[in-house]
């Protein structure tokens, strides 16, 4: 029987790939591009089928609130979090073009056609022209 209380004494202190005993490497994926431009298509397109469930359920209850006002708040929230994921990228880029061509298909193409009509209609259209980089930069990769 294994005992738990000397368990991991069975791993090593240190990297023996290394050199240096204790010494070990860490990644912050949420500083690379391609999981920015995942959030962002995740979020996006999340955002719409969880919409619906909670839209049904609230209207289906017997609870006095605005659902058009929830409909729209929630709307804002998903498209204003979603933007702070995909507004560093950079299609000038090679690890963020990289990032691109790994998403590219219909799903983030579809993310980013809903991203550049939701903020056209708040007339920002900084925000339109940096998703329609993207949006054309994918594109070139699905032909």
């Amino acid at each position: 029987m294994i005992d738990v209380e000397n368990l991991f004494n069975l791993f090593p202190e240190g990297d023996e790939d290394s050199g240096s005993e204790g010494e070990s490497t860490f990644i912050d994926f949420k500083t690379s591009p391609i999981y920015w431009l995942g959030m962002y298509k995740k979020i996006v397109l999340n955002h719409i089928n969880f919409n619906k469930k909670i839209l049904k359920f609230f209207k289906s209850a017997d609870v006095e609130l605005d659902v058009e006002d929830m409909e729209e708040a929630g709307e804002t929230f998903v498209y204003m979090k979603a933007w702070t994921y995909i507004e560093n990228l950079n299609i000038e880029d090679v690890k963020h073009i990289e990032a691109i061509e790994y998403y590219s298909d219909e799903f983030l193409d579809t993310s980013l056609e809903l991203g550049i009509s939701y903020f056209q209609e708040g007339e920002e259209y900084e925000k339109c022209a940096h998703l329609l980089l993207i949006l054309k930069k994918s594109q070139e990769f699905s032909i």
